[in-house]
C-alpha cells in the first residue's frame, strides 16, 4: 500500500518546489519531472525487491547445502559401520569428498576417521596402553598381525593424512595413532606433523617425503622404514628403532633421539643427523660413529 502511494505522491513531496501541479498533464516540464521521478522510484523499488529476493535465495541455498552435507555425513558414518569391506571404503571416500566440498567439515571428518582407525587397526605387539595385551584386539591374536594394513585402514590413513585435507583441520585435532600396528603402511608425503605415533609399529612403512614435524615417536618401531627426504624436525623419538631404515636426506634437526637405535641405517651420512639430539645411549652405525 505504501509503494503505490509513494510512487503517486512522492514526486510532489520530494520536488514540490519544482513542480507546478496546475501545469502537470499539459505537456509542460512539470509533467516530465513527475514521470521521471516516478520511474526512478519504481526502479529503486524493483532493485530493493531484487536485493531482498537475492538475500533470501542465498540464505535458502546455505540452509539447503548444510542439510545436504549433514545428510551425506550421516550416510558416510553408516557405511563405516558396515561388515562389508567395499562399503566401508566407500564411506571413507565419501567423508574425504565431503571435506573437499565443505572444508568447514574437515575437523569433524578427521575426528571420525581417527576414531575409525583406533577402533579398526590392530594394536602393535609392543603396545600395552589402556591395559590391553600387546597386539590384543578384535582383529586377531598377536601372532597373526598383518604384514600391511587392510584396504580400508590404508584408505583411511591416506584420507586422514592428505596435506590438502589437513590444512582445513583444526590444529587442536591431533592424530592419535600411538600403539597401532601400521606395518607396511603407505604414508608417502603424508602430513603427520604433531601426530602421536608413540609405540606405533611402522616396520617397513613408506614415509618418503612425509612431514613428521614435532611428531611423537617415542618407542616407535621404524625398522626398515623408508624415510628419504622426510622431515622429522623437532620430533620426539626417544627409544625409537630405525634399524636398517632408509634415511637419505632425512631432516633430524632438533629431533630427540635419546636411546634410539639406528644400527644399520642406510644413507645416514646423507641425512641431517648431526643436528639431532643424541646421547651415549643412542645406537649409531659403527662407520658413522668413527666418522664422528
Amino acid at each position: 500500500m505504501g509503494l503505490p502511494w509513494l510512487v503517486w505522491k512522492g514526486p510532489y513531496i520530494l520536488d514540490a518546489r519544482y513542480i507546478d501541479e496546475k501545469t502537470v498533464g499539459a505537456g509542460a516540464g512539470s509533467a516530465a519531472l513527475v514521470t521521471g521521478l516516478r520511474t526512478a522510484l519504481v526502479a529503486c523499488a524493483a532493485s530493493l525487491g531484487a536485493g531482498i529476493a537475492l538475500l533470501y535465495t542465498a540464505r535458502t541455498y546455505r540452509l539447503t547445502r548444510r542439510g545436504q552435507v549433514t545428510d551425506r555425513f550421516t550416510k558416510a558414518l553408516e557405511r563405516l559401520g558396515s561388515d562389508k569391506l567395499y562399503v566401508r571404503i566407500g564411506g571413507i571416500l565419501a567423508l574425504e569428498q565431503i571435506v573437499q566440498d565443505a572444508p568447514e567439515q574437515a575437523t569433524d571428518a578427521a575426528r571420525v576417521l581417527n576414531h575409525f582407525l583406533r577402533e579398526s587397526a590392530p594394536r602393535a605387539r609392543t603396545d600395552t596402553t589402556n591395559g590391553s595385551e600387546p597386539g590384543g584386539d578384535a582383529s586377531g591374536p598377536a601372532d597373526h598381525l598383518p604384514d600391511e594394513p587392510a584396504a580400508d585402514i590404508q584408505v583411511a590413513l591416506t584420507a586422514l593424512t592428505r596435506p590438502e585435507s589437513r590444512t582445513h583441520v583444526d590444529a587442536r585435532e591431533v592424530l592419535e595413532l600411538g600403539g597401532l600396528h601400521l606395518v607396511g603402511a603407505d604414508l608417502r608425503r603424508a602430513d603427520l606433523s604433531h601426530a602421536n605415533l608413540d609405540a606405533a609399529d611402522l616396520t617397513g612403512a613408506r614415509l618418503n617425503g612425509a612431514d613428521l614435524t614435532s611428531a611423537f615417536l617415542d618407542g616407535a618401531d621404524l625398522t626398515r622404514a623408508k624415510l628419504p627426504v622426510a622431515n622429522l624436525t623437532m620430533a620426539l623419538a626417544s627409544g625409537a628403532t630405525f634399524t636398517d631404515a632408509f634415511l637419505l636426506r632425512t631432516d633430524f634437526t632438533g629431533t630427540k633421539l635419546t636411546g634410539a637405535n639406528l644400527e644399520g641405517a642406510v644413507d645416514l651420512e646423507e641425512s641431517q643427523i648431526d643436528a639431532a639430539l643424541i646421547d651415549p645411549r643412542t645406537t649409531l652405525p659403527r662407520s658413522f660413529t668413527r666418522r664422528l
